[in-house]
Order: structure tokens, then C-alpha cells, then sequence
């Protein structure tokens, strides 16, 4: 699943909900934790039923957390639901270790026998527990296929400050990268940045976590879904330079380390590349449909 872009979308907003075929985010949460006041969450509910038939964009569900009453009702409106080929899975918030993971995993394995697929789970990694925990979270079911950052809930948890370089960051970013990386995941999706009306200082924190390994990010408004595509794409010269690689290595299928205008390229360099050349042709197919 393409995932440069996740846009949430809170669910007890009927006209955006209308509106979501024309978005270009790679993927919509429909939001029925945080956005949603409790006196609200049935509502919202009701609306998703409503609407989910016309929805034609891939479609995440943040369902709220195992230990609220919500919780079990925001499953049941999973089984509902899961029979849409553009449900792809749920967003867990607050997700604490490997036990969580495993609780939905078992809530999901009924409703996935009956619809016959396979809904996956991205965990949303936002304290503290979470955050040492990100690896056994990351391998603890195999419906897990990438995690997910949340940044403003991680600061209070820890009861740090939020400053605007982002340093009180920087160790739970990496965790989550590595994280993932060791678990064999999707490369993970950074948090929201709030300040939607500041482009400039949304574009470098997109190209900023883009550089330490994020492979997309979790977006507040629509007016950030252009920049975070641009960003998590590969550019142009990233792609030409991957072709260059690759071509090479085609000339000779046993060579093991060359020269390449004046860089030495190994396993790993190539390895990249045909990431890069894997995650291009994707958006492409994907652009193309």
C-alpha cells in the first residue's frame, strides 16, 4: 500500500466525508478516536456506514483503544465494513506492547475468515512503553505492516516540551525506524505536523524525517497532502542515479563491488536502489489507475 500520505479525516464530518474520492492522499483514516468527542463516536459510526459503499480510496480506521468502552464497537463496525475491497485495516492508538497487538490480531481473525482477506494493523506508537516496546510491537503479528509515530501525545507523555526543531524527538524517531527495519516492516509513518498553514517549515520536516527513514507522514489537512507526496517520492535524481546501479549490475550479474562516477557501490547501495526503482514503479501504477 502506497502510504506517502495518510490524512485523517474525522468521521462525524459528513460533508468532508462526501468530499473523500477528491483527495490525493495515498490512504484515509477515518478518525474515531481523538477527533471525535465521546457524544459523537456513534454518530460518527453511523455516518461510516452510511457513506463507506462510495468510498474508492484505500481506507484505514483509527478505532479507539482497547481499554475504552468505544473499542468494542469500533470492532464491530470493522466487520461491517471489511467487505470493502478499499478497507485495508485499523490504526491502533496508544499501542503499549506486543499484548495489545495481539488482542486486536484475535478480534480481526473472525472477521477475516468470513470476508477472506487480510486486514492489516499499523500500531501507533505515541508513549513512552511504546516506544521501548516498538520492536516487539513491530514483529508481534504478522498483520502489522508498517507502525506509525504520534509525536504530540509521545512529548506530554514523557512531559517534555515541544520545541520547534524537534530534538525531544529524535531518539523515539529512530527507535521506530530501526525498529521497523529489524522487523522486516514497510518503513514507518512520521507524526502530524500542526501547523498546516506553515508550508515551508512542513516541507522541511518532511524531507528532515524523509532523510532519517520515514517513509511518509500522518497529515491534519489537505493542504499538506501535495508537499508530503512530492517529498516521499523519489526524485528524480534519485531515480536516475538507482537506474544508473541497476544497469550496471545487469551488465555483469557476478560483479560484487564497483565504481560508479567515482563512488564505490556494494550490496547495500544496491539494495537501495531497487527500493527506490520498486517504490517509483509503485507510484506510478499507482498514478496510472
Amino acid at each position: 500500500m502506497l502510504s506517502r500520505s495518510l490524512l485523517f479525516i474525522p468521521a462525524d464530518k459528513e460533508k468532508i466525508l462526501l468530499k473523500i474520492n477528491s483527495l490525493n492522499a495515498d490512504v484515509i483514516i477515518l478518525d474515531l478516536e481523538d477527533a471525535i468527542s465521546l457524544n459523537h463516536k456513534q454518530y460518527a459510526r453511523q455516518l461510516i456506514k452510511k457513506h463507506f459503499h462510495n468510498i474508492q480510496k484505500p481506507t484505514i480506521l483509527r478505532i479507539n483503544s482497547l481499554d475504552t468502552d468505544e473499542h468494542p464497537l469500533d470492532m464491530n463496525l470493522v466487520a461491517e465494513i471489511a467487505a470493502f475491497n478499499h478497507f485495508q485495516g485499523v490504526m491502533l492508538p496508544k499501542a503499549l506492547n506486543k499484548n495489545t497487538i495481539e488482542q486486536v490480531a484475535n478480534h480481526l481473525h473472525d472477521i477475516e475468515k468470513k470476508h477472506n482477506k487480510k486486514i492489516s494493523i499499523i500500531p501507533l506508537i505515541e508513549s513512552a512503553s511504546g516506544v521501548k516496546n516498538a520492536y516487539e510491537i513491530a514483529g508481534a503479528d504478522n498483520r502489522v505492516t508498517q507502525l506509525a509515530f504520534g509525536g504530540v501525545d509521545f512529548v506530554n507523555d514523557i512531559d517534555a516540551q515541544a520545541t520547534a526543531e524537534e530534538h525531544e524527538l529524535f531518539y523515539a524517531r529512530s527507535e521506530i525506524i530501526i525498529s521497523s527495519r529489524s522487523a522486516g516492516l514497510d518503513k514507518p509513518i512520521d507524526t502530524v505536523y500542526v501547523n498546516f498553514k506553515d508550508t515551508e517549515g512542513f516541507y522541511s520536516n518532511c524531507s528532515y524525517v524523509k532523510k532519517l527513514g520515514f517513509g511518509g507522514k500522518l497529515l491534519i489537512h489537505p493542504s499538506q497532502v501535495d508537499i508530503a507526496n512530492e517529498v516521499f517520492s523519489p526524485s528524480e535524481k534519485e531515480v536516475e542515479e538507482a537506474k544508473l546501479i541497476i544497469d550496471n549490475i545487469h551488465e555483469d550479474e557476478n560483479i560484487g563491488t564497483f565504481q560508479l562516477d567515482g563512488k564505490m557501490v556494494d550490496k547495500p547501495v544496491i539494495e537501495k536502489a531497487q527500493r527506490t526503482l520498486n517504490d517509483y514503479q509503485e507510484i506510478i501504477n499507482y498514478s496510472g489507475r
